[in-house]
């Protein structure tokens, strides 16, 4: 028997077994009758070795096609420690809908956010596992909140040994909030289901299905995901 391959086997088996027994374990309200969607552009500019520029923007909407929620642009600057651990900066704004069939009735909030975030990286047999820690301190409408956030994602290639061009991946993750001014709480977990494609070494696009659960409903959405990298030095 090949104990190395089935130490990795069972670690995958493990992550999986982690993101499916999360599914329902902080359902904490009612479920929307809505199938919303999240269209999602993450772009990173690789200057250096070290120094990465990272910019996202989302549009997130109620319903598939309409009926916006939050639109919100993220830049970071984030910077290689080590080769396997990446610390980040990032200034976000957020302005989010509250849901109404009528566009006339819709009110909104604006929110402005510092982010602190530490990214580590593994890679266990053919997975890239990545482990996400966010510190948040959120301005909405002059209230002041904070939040702490830990994602577990694993990204699997199918048809080959690595992602690079042309190769078909699944993406999995789970991701725990916890609200710690003005109280410390757990407010929100998301769980999320992917495929993907590898156009180039530079672009992929995903499609998959996210599940939210947050203190007082949970929501259910598509999400169309397209990430460009950039490399403007020559890579070894």
């Amino acid at each position: 028997m090949n104990l190395h391959k089935t130490h990795h086997q069972r670690i995958i088996f493990i992550i999986l077994v982690f993101l499916i027994s999360n599914w329902n374990n902080i359902a904490f309200g009612q479920s929307e009758d809505k199938l919303g969607s999240w269209y999602i552009y993450n772009g990173f500019f690789n200057v250096s070795p070290k120094v990465e520029l990272f910019f996202e923007t989302q549009l997130r909407n109620y319903e598939v096609f309409s009926n916006p929620e939050t639109f919100f642009l993220r830049p970071y600057f984030n910077y290689y420690l080590t080769n396997t651990f990446q610390m980040g900066l990032g200034l976000e704004y957020h302005k989010s809908w509250i849901y109404a069939e009528d566009p006339d009735e819709k009110t909104s909030s604006n929110e402005f956010r510092i982010t602190l975030q530490g990214m580590l990286f593994q890679k266990i047999d053919r997975v890239n596992l990545q482990h996400r820690y966010r510190y948040e301190f959120r301005n909405v409408d002059e209230n002041d909140l904070q939040r702490m956030r830990y994602r577990i994602q694993a990204t699997i290639p199918l048809n080959t040994k690595v992602i690079a061009k042309g190769t078909v991946f699944a993406n999995v993750f789970n991701e725990i909030m916890v609200d710690t001014e003005p109280k410390l709480q757990v407010s929100q977990n998301r769980v999320y289901f992917a495929g993907g494609y590898q156009f180039s070494k530079s672009l992929n696009f995903q499609l998959g299905y996210l599940f939210v659960s947050r203190t007082s409903n949970t929501h259910h959405r598509l999400q169309f995901f397209l990430t460009h990298k950039l490399y403007f030095y020559e890579k070894n």
